[in-house]
């Protein structure tokens, strides 16, 4: 998930917020979304785009979304809602054409179910969204188990329904991705971190591992962080199938509350 804002000295840091100001901005949706492309790493052809979540505040200032969705997993009820009220926008508003990734929290997808006890409602969401056809469920499993098992629990119910999967992060020296859910995705993002650390040995045999066991299974795989021709370069290189980030800043798109 390639969510960096292009100037973030120009975001609020979410943990200056009161509380009433995060539920305000779920209720009064000042929700944007900037939808980043994805494109094939051997013709640079766009082929869809990830939705980004982006907020508000009441005087149009940027809200840094990472240290936003960090500090609600304190507040689950408070991050489901914001949550639910994000995915709405970036349904709504999502280009016509090509596929369209939408990243979901494991715990505002468990938040969900128990709104809705005997569904959930991200899943109710996208039931009736015109667009389902095309969509691509991101993932992110992190370092504890439980979210591990929760992330598990997230690929049955979406597959189900016959969505695909796209599991997110893959890095060079965090998180945790459990060969279950290697297995049963569709798509593999790596981070940019694998750029960073381009060259070690160690890192590459574990890149050149990932790769092959990723084509083995039939999983797309993905690089994010792509800023310049030595990045797309190296992807070339790995043979990953689509690439991502800021060296096709020129495609961007972007919808704010305002330009309604």
């Amino acid at each position: 998930m390639n969510a960096r804002l292009p100037l973030a000295s120009q975001c609020i840091n979410a943990y200056q917020l009161h509380p009433h100001e995060i539920l305000d901005i779920a209720i009064e949706g000042r929700c944007g979304v900037e939808y980043q492309p994805l494109l094939c790493a051997r013709t640079e052809r766009i082929v869809g785009y990830e939705a980004l979540a982006r907020f508000y505040r009441r005087d149009g200032a940027h809200i840094a979304p990472d240290t936003l969705f960090e500090r609600l997993h304190v507040e689950p009820l408070l991050l489901y809602h914001l949550e639910l009220c994000a995915k709405r926008v970036q349904l709504a508003h999502a280009p016509a054409d090509g596929l369209l990734f939408l990243n979901l929290d494991p715990d505002s997808f468990e938040q969900g179910e128990q709104d809705h006890p005997h569904s959930n409602a991200f899943l109710e969401l996208i039931q009736t969204t015109g667009v389902k056809d095309r969509l691509v469920i991101e993932i992110i499993e992190n370092l504890a188990v439980r979210d591990v098992m929760l992330s598990r629990r997230m690929i049955d119910a979406f597959s189900s329904h016959g969505l695909k999967v796209a599991m997110d992060d893959l890095a060079v020296s965090k998180g945790l991705i459990s060969f279950g859910s290697l297995a049963d995705a569709t798509y593999l993002k790596f981070d940019m971190s694998w750029l960073a650390e381009r060259g070690q040995p160690r890192r590459e045999e574990i890149l050149h591992w990932s790769l092959s066991a990723a084509r083995a299974m039939s999983v797309m795989t993905i690089l994010e962080g792509v800023e310049s021709a030595a990045d797309l370069a190296f992807a070339r290189k790995h043979g990953f199938d689509l690439v991502q980030g800021f060296r096709y800043r020129a495609h961007f798109r972007e919808w704010r509350p305002n330009s309604r």
